[in-house]
């Protein structure tokens, strides 16, 4: 599962290649090994990896892979909190991984990815399986564009079910300490 997964997060055999320490015909041939004995007809598609067929199979096996990661604290996240070209880059796929279970969670562009009613940062914000913790709200560069809304609100996305796993609520208070040394304030969050 971990080389499926990360095929889908980066779309390249050579840096699943370099993240696990194999070579990339070595990394080719374990996901074509992998989609032929599951069926999933896992391969490359309009720029991404994604399996095209037993879509159930895979979502059992990614739900016990998530399972361990959980329970070990070895979470799988996206998200440079602090790199707005990043966090807007990686749009609304990147909700999908976490839907999907590729991903434990991720941070982004809450104003640029969310769905509207999202603006109120100070409590989470639930949407179908998926629940958005606010991080902080902060100036866009001066150069912004035509339209902006002049804040960037970045945000944690994770499945609701996942909230209240000690590993999950870790990270968080981790990515949240990267805010408040680098902003000074988080928004007012009650919840917490």
């Amino acid at each position: 599962m971990p080389v499926l997964d990360l095929l889908e997060i980066t779309a390249s055999t050579s840096v699943v290649a370099a993240l696990t320490n194999c070579d990339q015909s070595s990394v080719s041939r374990l996901y074509r090994r992998v989609s032929n004995q599951l069926g999933l007809d896992f391969r490359k598609a309009n720029g991404q990896y994604r399996a095209h067929a037993n879509h159930a199979v895979l979502a059992s096996l990614r739900q016990a892979s998530q399972l361990l990661r959980l329970g070990k604290g070895q979470l799988q996240w996206q998200g440079n909190p602090l790199n707005v070209q990043a966090l807007q880059s990686m749009g609304g796929g990147t909700l999908e991984l976490v839907r999907e279970r590729v991903l434990d969670l991720a941070v982004v562009n809450g104003l640029d990815t969310l769905p509207p009613g999202w603006e109120d940062s100070r409590k989470p914000f639930a949407f179908c399986d998926l629940i958005a913790i606010g991080l902080v709200r902060y100036p866009i560069q001066p150069r912004c564009q035509a339209g902006c809304r002049g804040t960037n609100l970045d945000a944690v996305v994770l499945r609701q079910e996942h909230l209240e796993q000690p590993a999950v609520q870790a990270l968080i208070s981790q990515i949240r300490a990267v805010y408040l040394r680098e902003y000074g304030q988080l928004p007012e969050l009650a919840w917490l």
